[in-house]
């Protein structure tokens, strides 16, 4: 009896519990500041996405200017062909519309179009959002963010 007293070796069932009980309690405090991270990456990779958009439609307007077509203002579903050439530069993201804001810089007869302001509507990278976001003066805004039917 005296060496099964002696060879005891492990933990009892209080230990045990307490052990346990701080594991929840530093997981219960830990939960929310992750889940905070999360949405902040989540709101980061939207701008970094929107970005994205505003560089293709930059490159675009662009185009457009070295051909002698006026500046864009906007991007609507009518627009095929600009949204096309958006989207493959931007895939998988998927731009559904745009509002423009441009500046005319440099002098009379060589006007450069610069894009100040923005309003668009994209579908997010990973299919389960359609993000609306604005921007002015380079600082983006969120406008909102609703879930896809279905995802």
């Amino acid at each position: 009896m005296k060496r099964i007293k002696e060879n005891n070796k492990g933990f009892t069932l209080v230990e045990l519990i307490v052990v346990l009980v701080i594991l929840a309690i530093l997981a219960a405090a830990l939960v929310p500041s992750l889940l905070g991270y999360i949405d902040r990456a989540r709101e980061s990779k939207y701008y970094e996405e929107g970005h994205a958009i505003y560089t293709a439609l930059q490159v675009v307007q662009d185009e457009q200017y070295a051909k002698g077509a006026n500046p864009l203002t906007g991007v609507a579903a009518a627009d095929t062909a600009i949204l096309k050439e958006v989207n493959d530069m931007v895939d998988p993201t998927a731009l559904i519309s745009a509002t423009i804001t441009n500046k005319a810089t440099g002098g009379k007869t060589h006007a450069d179009y610069t894009i100040t302001g923005l309003e668009i509507k994209f579908d997010s990278q990973d299919g389960k959002n359609t993000v609306e976001l604005s921007m002015a003066d380079g600082t983006w805004t969120q406008k909102s963010i609703t879930a896809k039917s279905g995802s």
